[in-house]
């Protein structure tokens, strides 16, 4: 089948008269998949934007209205200096099943001609079926959520939105690395919280990140996968879910997480899920959600693409030995952006793997002590 069998075209109301005469608006300066115009596809795109109205495995039924109420906030901001395609919307399947299978394909398509997509939910269980065709791309995956809650139930029948993670935590497949960003203590399963830390991934409570949210950016810059609930942002900010929570991000900070999403070099899908504009009001959260959408676009923008090498003159190399390693800690900042990474060591192949960092890693290594994310690095990789 063609990458057109699969979609619908871009349907939106004529926008306002103030908005058809601004030569800048975002739905302007793209290019748009319509029932008239079908644009080839090719390398030239740098993102594709993608709807894919599919929640009949949620308790969230209503998401699948999202994506077209979305689109037409995005339409409205001003334009972004990226190469831009919006293929409309994915043919929902005559099962849910069928939905996967065919994201699948479209997203097989889109990054085979090395283009960056952007998933408009539906609901975010949809993360799983980009997982499984990224396999065929990468030898590891690290992926990051973003949520109220650690989607992982242990008596798993089959993976729903609820419960997705299960299948990737405890099969493994080719998850290297996983993090999750703002869980909320009082509807996070302890068993689960547990779990992850024995397995040596990574969750941030909500206070920990907002306490310092520049923190998580080496999360980001290190995940092939961001997949964002909308129920991970507080209630008065994005009401439009089944059941929102009063706690949790503000909107200015979901945008500026979205935005490290985009600068950084190794994301190559980014989905927002899980907004239900049947619970929304005058449109708020589906506004938030263009405006994140938005700050992921402003970000890729300034992708700066620099991977450390002691032999690169834009890097600084920085080597620390521990009294308690059999191995010195190898750190390198970048003369251009002032980001950081590291060496962790393979111990089964005498190789290493490069995995970024912050400042503070660096600074607990000098102290004699070793970082976190050293030591859950090294351990995976043993």
């Amino acid at each position: 089948m063609e990458l057109y069998d699969f979609l619908d075209p871009v349907s939106l109301e004529k926008p306002e008269e103030h908005l058809i005469s601004n030569p800048n608006i975002f739905g302007k300066n793209i290019e748009i998949h319509t029932p008239d115009y079908r644009p080839e596809i090719s390398d030239n795109y740098q993102i594709a934007l993608l709807g894919v109205p599919e929640d009949r495995n949620s308790l969230n039924r209503g998401a699948s209205l999202a994506p077209e109420k979305i689109r037409a906030k995005l339409f409205q901001l001003f334009k972004i200096n990226c190469k831009i395609i919006d293929l409309g919307n994915l043919k929902q399947g005559n099962t849910y099943d069928d939905t996967y299978i065919a994201l699948k394909e479209v997203v097989r398509i889109l990054l085979s001609n090395n283009i960056i997509i952007i998933l408009i939910g539906g609901t975010q269980e949809l993360t799983l079926p980009v997982f499984h065709l990224l396999e065929s791309f990468r030898t590891t995956i690290n992926l990051t959520t973003i949520d109220r809650t650690i989607d992982i139930v242990k008596d798993l029948i089959k993976p729903t939105a609820e419960s997705y993670l299960t299948e990737l935590i405890f099969k493994k497949r080719l998850l290297f690395k996983y993090c999750n960003l703002g869980h909320q203590i009082h509807v996070t399963d302890k068993e689960n919280i547990d779990l992850i830390g024995k397995l040596y991934h990574d969750i941030y409570r909500l206070g920990e990140v907002r306490s310092n949210l520049s923190a998580v950016e080496p999360i980001l810059r290190d995940s092939d996968i961001v997949s964002f609930d909308i129920s991970a942002i507080r209630q008065a900010d994005a009401p439009a879910h089944v059941n929102p929570s009063p706690s949790g991000f503000y909107a200015e900070e979901a945008c500026q997480l979205s935005r490290y999403s985009g600068i950084s070099d190794r994301v190559m899908v980014f989905g927002l899920f899980e907004v239900n504009p049947k619970h929304d009001v005058i449109d708020q959260t589906s506004n938030l959600a263009a405006q994140i959408i938005w700050y992921f676009l402003d970000g890729f923008s300034c992708r700066n693409p620099e991977f450390p090498d002691s032999e690169n003159k834009n890097f600084k190399t920085f080597i620390v030995g521990h009294t308690d390693l059999d191995y010195e800690m190898t750190f390198y900042k970048s003369l251009v952006s002032e980001r950081w990474w590291m060496e962790v060591p393979n111990p089964k192949s005498k190789t290493s793997v490069m995995v970024s960092c912050s400042y503070s890693d660096y600074q607990k290594a000098c102290e004699q002590e070793v970082p976190d994310l050293w030591w859950k690095s090294f351990q995976k990789l043993s």
